[in-house]
Parts: structure tokens; sequence; C-alpha cells
């Protein structure tokens, strides 16, 4: 593994900014990914998607990954319902949860590393590797989102890119994008998602796409490709999938 982030560290040489962006904490143009936890189910799958994403990482611009909350945070729902737990606390939990997956996508990815705060996203691309933020430190500091399931590792991951001034987020999901009477939606503005009924993105999105001022580009995590072709070429008519933009 250190020969390959050996060889990736030199590639991110030219992507360095000469001061920090305005937006956040990096001095790299970077890209957001949250992979779906259905794909814990299909291991196969997030490895090819993570052979993409090392790809796009390498060759176009560095990728922070953020974990859904797979089962795990399943699992914190179904306790809830049990055993009466708050939504403050299911919250806290729902987010700790994701982080078992995001050690569960690390132990798949060749370069993924681990990290726990946003200084450290910065360190490990500057080593060359990936980083595969587990979110709980970082949405203690940065507590703004409601705690409720209106929120869910989608909002998150808007959460992570608004403080990193990243100005893209790909959500992996197993949908090709959100879909209005059985059509993918293209493109659409976050104030008229409120207006369309979606089960692909969580309830919070829309607001978080404005509060951060991102755009979001969902897309199938069965489809990798559309990943490196937005990523890395800019917004093509041939992929599906959704942007959804402030």
């Amino acid at each position: 593994m250190m020969l390959l982030a050996k060889k990736y560290r030199q590639s991110y040489q030219h992507m360095l900014l000469p001061s920090w962006l305005s937006t956040g904490w990096l001095r790299v143009k970077c890209i957001v990914l949250k992979i779906s936890g259905h794909l814990i189910k299909m291991p196969a799958e997030l490895r090819r998607l993570l052979g993409t994403v090392e790809e796009v990482h390498r060759e176009c611009q560095p990728v922070v990954v953020i974990p859904g909350g797979s089962i795990f945070a399943d699992a914190v729902l179904e306790l809830q319902r049990c055993v009466g737990l708050s939504d403050d606390i299911a919250h806290w939990m729902a987010i700790k949860a994701m982080e078992i997956y995001g050690i569960y996508i690390a132990m798949h990815s060749s370069i993924g590393v681990e990290v726990e705060d946003l200084g450290g996203v910065e360190r490990t691309i500057e080593k060359g590797l990936l980083p595969i933020v587990l979110p709980y430190r970082v949405a203690k500091q940065f507590d703004e989102l409601p705690h409720s399931w209106s929120v869910t590792s989608d909002s998150i991951a808007i959460l992570v890119a608004g403080k990193l001034g990243c100005e893209k987020v790909f959500l992996a999901k197993l949908a090709d994008g959100i879909t209005v009477d059985e059509h993918v939606v293209r493109e659409i503005k976050a104030k008229d998602l409120s207006l369309v009924h979606q089960t692909v993105v969580d309830e919070y999105t829309a607001r978080a796409v404005d509060m951060y001022g991102v755009e979001v580009i969902v897309f199938s995590a069965l489809k990798p490709g559309i990943l490196k072709e937005v990523a890395c070429g800019g917004y093509a008519k041939s992929s599906v999938y959704t942007l959804i933009k402030p």
C-alpha cells in the first residue's frame, strides 16, 4: 500500500492551491462521495465502486468518502422502536453506526484510511491516501443538522462537503437517480425537491444543499463509471443520474 501511496502522492502536487480555499479546510479541490449502506451485502460491487473511486482520486481530484448507515443504522432505528430512545440519542447512535460501515469500506480499499476529523482528511490526501470519514466527531463539532431521522448520511455528506469547501457531493445509491412518473429527473433545484414524492435521498437533503451551497449528483452505485465520467470530465448527457442544484 505504501508504494501505491507514494505514486499517488506525486499526482497531487499539481492540485495544491497557493492558499486555503475561502470556503473550507482543504487546499485542494475535492469531491465528497457517500457510499450506500446496501453495498455491505454486495462486496464485489463495493470493491468495483472503490476501484473507480481510487482512479478518480489518483487521476482527477481527491475524493472524500462518507459511509452510509447500512444495517447498523437500521439496528438503531429498531432499538429506538423497542426501547423508546429519544430522537436526540438515536441521532448520535446512528452516526456512530455509520462509523462501523466506514471501517468495513476501508477494509475493501487498497488506499482507504479511516479519519475522524477534517484535519485528518487533509493529512490523508497529502499522503496520497483515500480518506474515509468516521463522522461522529465532525458532526459533534458542527452540530448544525436536526436530530431526527429526516437527516441521514446523505445530509451528513453535504455538511462535510460544505465544511471542507468541496463543490460536489456524489450519492452512490441503488437507484439511477430521483424519479418522477417512472422517469429519472436529470436536473432539479433544491427548492423544488421537497415538492417531489421521492425516497431516494433523505428529507433534509434539499435544505442542506441550500445551506451549504453544494451540488449533489445522485447516481447508481452499480454504475461507477458515471462517477468517473462526471468527476473527471464534467456533466455528460449520455449518463443517467440526477443533479440537485442550490
